[in-house]
């Protein structure tokens, strides 16, 4: 059987490889060929036999690809009886009594009188990296002085809010370990109810503040319009951009106008031009928008810090 040295993009190929010891070739399966050369940076040939177009080269990466996902993604799939099992990158990195004697260099009877079941320790550490309270300094200090940014244009009040309360700089690691969590295993029941918990949290601590802010400015939601799915975009936005600053990616935007935005504000702006009218239904583009003056005193803060 002679094996096909280049694939050609778009076209489904066999794999035939020489199994390990020897042996005539065998089939081991079909790959449809992709154009790898841009994304295979460090492949030792870029043509031939060994580049990014062979199809055993294609093959290779497809099967690390869901070797990989059998290793972390589906880690935590339900075990026959039903029950959630635990991920095993989880037990290897956070073991039961490995952890305490070995990385706390405490006795195991303090683990424990704690925890006696190891499923239940790692319930807990999920429950404590994704703990929504984490962030309640933040928005203390937030709301403590909105009322000052609130006498700003609404842009500006947007800049320096997105700003202090989407700033994780102090707290890269928890941003990092949380974000992995939800992202690996978002079905496994700790980080789904964890998942569940910050939901809440963010609607019930941000929400109010939005909708303060909104009344400051004189806009109203257009009909149909959902005060709540916009403050889910507004977390998700912030999320993404934490999450590409870490990775050393363009996080800004300028205008036309020479002000200098983070991606969030900038979007925060447009989601709020597609979204609200001012009191007698006008609507405006997202930079007249970012001029708009408030026309009342930001209202009450107090009510705003209650748990």
């Amino acid at each position: 059987m002679e094996r096909l040295i280049e694939g050609t993009p778009g076209e489904e190929a066999a794999v035939w490889v020489q199994d390990r010891g020897g042996g005539p070739l065998r089939l081991r399966g079909h790959v449809v060929i992709e154009d790898l050369g841009g994304v295979l940076t460090s492949i030792s040939s870029r043509t031939g036999a060994n580049g990014p177009l062979n199809p055993v080269t294609q093959y290779m990466l497809s099967r690390a690809a869901n070797h990989l996902a059998d290793r972390l993604i589906d880690d935590a799939g339900p075990t026959k009886d039903g029950r959630d099992s635990v991920p095993r990158i989880l037990s290897s990195a956070l073991g039961h009594q490995p952890f305490v004697e070995s990385v706390l260099e405490m006795s195991q009877h303090q683990m424990l009188r704690r925890w006696p079941l190891a499923t239940d320790w790692y319930t807990d550490v999920i429950n404590y990296v994704m703990r929504p309270s984490r962030f309640d300094p933040k928005f203390e200090g937030l709301v403590a002085d909105i009322g000052q940014k609130t006498a700003a244009p609404l842009g500006e009040f947007v800049r320096s809010f997105t700003r202090e309360a989407y700033t994780f700089s102090d707290n890269t690691k928890t941003v990092r370990v949380a974000e992995a969590l939800q992202a690996l295993w978002p079905d496994y029941a700790p980080v789904r109810n964890a998942m569940g918990q910050y939901r809440q949290h963010v609607l019930e601590r941000y929400i109010p503040v939005y909708r303060a802010a909104l009344q400051a400015y004189g806009l109203v939601a257009r009909p149909g319009m959902d005060i709540q799915t916009i403050g889910w975009a507004f977390n998700a936005l912030h999320v993404r951009e934490a999450l590409e600053f870490l990775a050393g990616q363009t996080t800004t935007h300028t205008t036309p106008d020479g002000i200098e935005w983070s991606m969030t504000a900038w979007t925060v702006m447009l989601i709020i031009a597609g979204a609200v009218t001012d009191e007698e239904g006008n609507t405006f583009h997202p930079t007249e928008l970012s001029e708009r003056l408030p026309i009342r005193p930001f209202p009450t803060i107090e009510p705003l810090l209650a748990p």
